[in-house]
């Protein structure tokens, strides 16, 4: 008998076949257990390397023993007159036929049922969150860069593993994720959640099905990096998997020379375009190809800038700036790090670490050479409509903010940047819309959340700002914002208890902050105590003595006092400084000096100040200039002063009628009782003393209490009530009020009275 034929007659041939199939079935099992009981990769792979030495076991099994009625034989000992291979055989074929049909109905599963729903993950949960196909972009909805089509597929990026042995590389695993994610999101059809949220998952344990469901998107691109700076090599294992069942799409390792990690990044965004099924158009693989490359060094430095400006504190944002700076000094033709030094420039000004001037000098240079390269840049277009906000040219700025957003229309920093630009300016509900889109991308933002808790603290909807900055204290419960927005919440609607209770809240988590500290100068003053004033006031000037708002805070403290000659000296030098404009500064500065210069009887040096800044107000003719609503009390006390110290001045009323106009057009819900005082102040010019306690008494309806001592006991135009019997009843009314609540915020501050 040859050796094929026995072979066959010991069925070596039928437990090879019945063995190779369970061994595939085996395998098929351990890669959707593996992912679903959090096991490591390197499961499947053992599994893997034990079932291939199996296979020859088996083999030597089925040559050398035999099933016999008696048990197992050696074949040797079995007499061939009594052999039952043929009976084993033939429960082998019908095992092998059983096995091949669970193989066929779970390959046929997998294809035709499982591998359609990985195809487009999670199209109808995205659904839910869209409205229709996007509009054209400019459109006047102000929500058109954000809609997509509902068939979008989207994935999250979260931080790679930094695997270096000496754990020192986090920098580099942190900004190669970053990385991914922005070429990434150059793909038209991929919806990418924003880095904020997805490294808010960074060293969690959390399941990654939660994880999706947390920022709504339908796969996870995950991995790890290991640097080996001794060798100049880099291992980054990169895997992506399905949210709603665990499983792998696709995953790979490179090992590579450092110098190829440009190409690496380019390489795995195609891989995972190929292994989601997105037709890559032409725009989209010339964007996967424009990965910006440089010397690997340069590169390294980039990566550290690139953390440090993502921590935005005052220290990191000057390491971040002096890094960027030494990138270019290497590499002057490195775009990301040009687009990053102005962030960081832009992001230091926002936080008053430098001003808006110096932001802008330094910064509008580098954006415009940005921009001469490569004009479809949406970073270098959202910095420069930032800085054009900064210059005050809101024309510029839409149209810089609306480019970005055209190229990149899920970019979460434009669409937030240009939701609040939109919302400062009067178009209330067009910002606030994109400011919830920017929050269906990044849900974890911190900076986002925060906008949308202000803007609603400003429009008195207070229980929508509350849940936004209580959202901020459970994401970053150290972050001062959560505790600051609650403290604005009540702040906009009279509840000043509360104001100082959760202002303290932000202070100690930020206690560095002399511009919040000095601010509760300002809210202790209104409450009626000095002493907690002053306190609050000489902690403020022990680290910001000399800059806009302790100033402004020890101008309120002087007038509450009625040291008047004090109060006018240091408007008139807080003027003559020239300092940068701080949330209104300069006309508190202005306004106090008018009031006191006007209990002089002197209105032209009372003037004097307005006609630097505003000259076109004195001009003939009177043309007027755009933005005026933000300065329309300005407007008014320019009038008030021009109506007092000249009668039958004409230019006063031409100056009440713009101001009138101004709050005529209005949003009716923009600082609710902002429009009413302002028609009050217009109503007290005219000698409407009537109308205008009307008016006054119709603020009150809609929770004015803010700053209401400076309005009503020192302004030059509300002291002209001062002698109406419905003025006095006003004031009285204030002063039970803000009893009442300081008595309230001594409770809840634990403060001995």
């Amino acid at each position: 008998m040859s050796f094929i034929a026995e072979l066959k007659r010991r069925n070596v041939f039928k437990v090879a076949a019945a063995y190779i199939i369970v061994a595939w079935l085996i395998m098929q099992a351990g890669a959707t257990l593996a992912p679903a009981l959090h096991l490591p990769e390197w499961v499947n792979s053992l599994l893997a390397f034990f079932l291939i030495l199996g296979l020859p076991l088996a083999l030597f099994f089925a040559w050398a023993f035999e099933m016999t009625p008696e048990g197992i034989k050696r074949e040797k000992d079995v007499d061939r007159s009594r052999s039952i291979t043929q009976v084993t055989g033939q429960k082998l074929n019908n095992a092998i036929i059983g096995i091949l049909v669970v193989a066929l109905v779970y390959f046929a599963v997998d294809k035709f049922v499982l591998a359609p729903g990985r195809a487009q993950p999670g199209s109808d949960h995205y659904s839910q969150n869209t409205s229709g196909p996007a509009p054209k972009a400019g459109e006047n909805s102000a929500l058109t860069p954000f809609e997509a089509s509902t068939n979008v597929q989207s994935i999250a990026v979260l931080p790679f593993v930094d695997m270096s042995a000496n754990s020192d590389n986090e920098y580099f695993s942190d900004g190669l994720s970053e990385e991914l994610l922005n070429i990434l999101a150059k793909i038209k059809e991929l919806r990418v959640a924003g880095r904020t949220s997805s490294f808010a998952f960074k060293d969690t344990n959390e399941d990654l099905r939660v994880i999706g469901e947390k920022l709504n998107v339908d796969t996870i691109l995950e991995g790890s990096v290991r640097k080996d700076d001794q060798r100049n090599r880099v291992r980054i294992t990169a895997q992506l998997i399905n949210v709603e069942d665990g499983y792998h799409l696709w995953s790979e390792t490179y090992d590579r020379d450092l110098d190829d990690i440009f190409a690496i990044q380019g390489e795995i965004a195609l891989k995972v375009a190929q292994a989601l099924r997105i037709t890559l158009l032409g725009e989209d693989e010339k964007a996967l190809e424009q990965v910006a490359n440089t010397d690997i060094n340069a590169y390294d430095l980039y990566l550290k800038a690139l953390q440090d400006i993502n921590v935005g504190g005052f220290v990191s944002l000057d390491r971040a700036v002096t890094g960027f700076q030494q990138v270019l000094a290497m590499d002057p033709s490195y775009t990301p790090a040009k687009v990053g030094l102005v962030t960081a420039w832009t992001q230091m000004a926002a936080t008053g670490a430098i001003t808006q001037q110096q932001a802008i000098n330094r910064g509008v240079p580098v954006v415009e050479q940005v921009l001469a390269e490569q004009p479809l840049n949406s970073a270098a277009r959202i910095q420069m409509a930032i800085l054009k906000v900064y210059e005050g040219d809101r024309k510029a700025a839409e149209k810089a903010f609306k480019t970005a957003l055209d190229d990149d229309p899920r970019n979460a920093l434009a669409l937030n940047d240009y939701g609040r630009f939109l919302f400062d300016n009067g178009r209330v509900e067009q910002g606030l819309k994109l400011i919830d889109a920017a929050l269906e991308i990044e849900p974890y933002a911190v900076g986002v959340l925060w906008d949308k808790c202000h803007t609603n603290a400003f429009l008195q909807r207070v229980e929508t700002a509350l849940a936004a900055c209580g959202r901020i204290q459970e994401i970053a419960p150290e972050s001062p914002f959560g505790w600051y927005g609650w403290g604005l919440a009540y702040l906009f609607s009279g509840d000043y208890a509360r104001t100082v209770k959760n202002f303290t809240g932000a202070i100690e988590r930020d206690p560095g902050d002399y511009e919040m500290i000095a601010g509760m100068t300002r809210f202790w003053l209104m409450l009626g105590d000095a002493e907690q004033a002053e306190q609050w006031l000489r902690r403020a000037e022990a680290t910001g003595a000399g800059q806009p708002i302790p100033i402004w805070s020890r101008l309120l403290l002087l007038k509450y006092r009625e040291q008047h000659d004090l109060a006018r000296d240091l408007a008139r030098k807080a003027l003559a400084q020239k300092a940068e404009n701080r949330h209104g500064s300069e006309f508190a500065f202005q306004q106090t000096l008018a009031f006191e210069l006007a209990r002089e009887g002197d209105y032209q040096a009372a003037l004097a100040p307005f006609r630097e800044s505003s000259p076109w107000a004195f001009e003939t003719p009177l043309v007027l200039p755009g933005g005026l609503e933000r300065k329309t009390r300005e407007i008014i006390q320019i009038a008030a002063l021009l109506r007092l110290a000249d009668p039958t001045s004409d230019r006063s009323e031409q100056l009440l009628k713009a101001a009138e106009s101004v709050t005529d057009q209005l949003p009716p819900q923009w600082l609710v009782f902002g429009g009413d005082l302002d028609r009050a102040g217009i109503a007290t010019i005219r000698g409407d003393f009537d109308g205008a306690l009307q008016w006054l008494n119709s603020a009150w309806d809609k929770h004015w209490r803010l700053d209401w001592r400076t309005i009503l006991l020192n302004d030059v135009v509300f002291s002209q009530l001062k002698n109406e019997p419905g003025y006095k009843e006003m004031v009285a009314r204030f002063e039970a009020d803000m009893d009442q609540q300081r008595l309230l915020a001594y409770e809840l501050l634990d403060i001995k009275k």
